[in-house]
């Protein structure tokens, strides 16, 4: 049998069930049961579970308050800082000073080689998008959940959103004007909407 991470709770149930978070098998299994049956069930589905970690993989950056599990950047935090940030309030207050300390180096950078500048970017709570842009204001939007992802991903979400005070629409001329500037873009940009 594989090597797995488990972790086992014992409750009133009949049945061992086995599930996947952050790469661990949770299994929860009746009182009675020995360890011995536990193991026979998660090597006779050994199949399934390990496409329950594959899947699981590809759930990037997961945060767990509870296990304090706290992505920053595209990496998780020490163990000490992710004590400290116990509520949701809390980790949100986190992520934007630490988006307030980085960004406005990322929109210096691409100003500075695209020629396009915003007038004002603003951090937001967004969850179905990671910016967006209004360029009649000079406005964009980050999403507060961007500080979970890599520096590298950050920075294609400015130019992305730089990119569109110029070019409004998703035209083949947009990605082109991304490419300039962001030779790997399809790499990263494939990274952030897993």
């Amino acid at each position: 049998m594989k090597n797995y991470k488990i972790e086992i709770t014992k409750k009133n149930m009949k049945n061992i069930r086995v599930s996947v978070k952050a790469g661990t098998l949770l299994v929860s299994a009746p009182k009675y049961a020995t360890k011995k049956d536990i193991l026979k069930v998660i090597e006779n589905n050994e199949k399934s579970i390990d496409e329950m970690l594959e899947k699981d993989k590809k759930k990037f950056y997961q945060n767990d308050l509870s296990k304090n599990i706290i992505y920053l950047f595209g990496e998780t935090i020490n163990i000490e800082d992710a004590k400290k940030i116990n509520t949701i309030d809390e980790l949100e207050n986190f992520y934007r000073k630490n988006l307030l300390e980085i960004l406005p180096y990322i929109f210096k950078e691409y100003n500075k080689i695209t020629g396009l500048y915003e007038k004002e970017f603003k951090i937001r709570k967004m969850t179905a998008r990671w910016g967006t842009c209004y360029p009649e204001r000079g406005l964009i939007n980050i999403s507060l959940y961007l500080a979970k992802r890599s520096v590298e991903e950050i920075k294609l979400v400015v130019l992305h959103e730089l990119i569109h005070l110029k070019i409004r629409n998703h035209s083949k001329d947009f990605y082109s004007e991304i490419n300039k500037y962001m030779k790997n873009y399809k790499e990263v940009s494939r990274r952030l909407n897993n």
